[in-house]
């Protein structure tokens, strides 16, 4: 097994960032770092770069470089940075955590192979695969809508046992899978984060060590007070910032989210609008946005 770097304390909530590019879709190294600040202003305990929202399986290597390097270099350590890595095999996913590894990262989001269907003995093996050789903490990612095969409880139950593995990320929005994560993990040294900020407050009082969310990229503010306010002990506040965050799954219902949250940062002139093609904002869904980012918060 791998020298492991030092565990991070996976705890809080993360914004799994948007990636920012250009027009002729190259990473937009400003906008990243505009987009960085943002986050550390709005509170967040950490970041992912590379996750769902930073569009990862849309990106050249030498992209996915450029996105890495130029966010750590704006981070500065100030808080613990998570790279997501996911490829349709075992041997490719390893090559991005060997890139990951090399760099000031601080652990590794990695998700299911997303093109053959897998069955649970397959996730293991990938997963250990992967915990056994990086020499850093590995966390896994359970996202079934884009993987088409979630992570059983069992399965995170065997894979908790490994000292490499700290943390899953659940972001497929059924609270009960949520509670089967937090009762097999339970007593480990181990985070459950939840992938869907209306589950928020819900899942910390169950006992989820915090969050790692796509919309966290446009409202952190939000995402980060219903968590502070809820260690504070303040419930009730939690629960009045808990009912805006809940708002924030709907970016889903304008079309293809990354999208959506970068045309709300491009409205603040935090960063330019352009996805990775061939996705792109569906037509006629810039009023309906404005007026979803307002229930937010967030004046537009």
């Amino acid at each position: 097994m791998a020298q492991c770097k030092t565990k991070i304390a996976l705890k809080g909530v993360y914004p799994a960032m948007v990636t920012p590019l250009t027009t002729d879709e190259k990473v937009d190294r400003a906008g990243l770092r505009n987009v960085v600040q943002y986050c550390l202003k709005g509170g967040v305990h950490g970041i992912v770069v590379l996750g769902s929202t930073g569009e990862f399986p849309a990106m050249t290597e030498s992209m996915r470089q450029d996105a890495i390097e130029t966010a750590l270099d704006e981070v500065k350590g100030k808080v613990p940075v998570l790279i997501g890595c996911g490829e349709p095999g075992t041997q490719r996913t390893l090559e991005q955590v060997k890139a990951a590894e090399k760099t000031k990262a601080d652990a590794v989001l990695v998700a299911i192979p997303y093109y053959f269907p897998l069955d649970q003995t397959s996730i293991t093996r990938h997963y250990l695969s992967i915990a056994d050789v990086s020499k850093i903490p590995v966390t896994l990612y359970n996202f079934p809508q884009m993987t088409k095969t979630p992570i059983a409880p069992e399965t995170v139950e065997k894979l908790a046992a490994h000292p490499n593995i700290i943390g899953i990320k659940d972001s497929c929005g059924d609270f009960i899978n949520l509670q089967r994560y937090l009762d097999v993990t339970s007593g480990r040294d181990f985070a459950v984060m939840i992938g869907n900020p209306a589950l928020g407050l819900a899942g910390y009082i169950h006992g989820a060590k915090g969050g790692i969310y796509a919309g966290c990229s446009l409202a952190p503010r939000v995402c980060t007070a219903v968590y502070d306010a809820f260690m504070q002990g303040s419930l009730d506040e939690a629960i009045i910032w808990q009912k805006r965050a809940s708002y924030i799954p709907m970016a889903g219902s304008f079309g293809f989210a990354p999208a959506v949250f970068k045309f709300g940062l491009h409205l603040q002139g935090v960063c330019g609008p352009t996805v990775a093609g061939p996705m792109a904002l569906a037509g006629g869904q810039e009023d309906k946005i404005k007026a979803w980012m307002r229930k937010l918060g967030i004046e537009v």
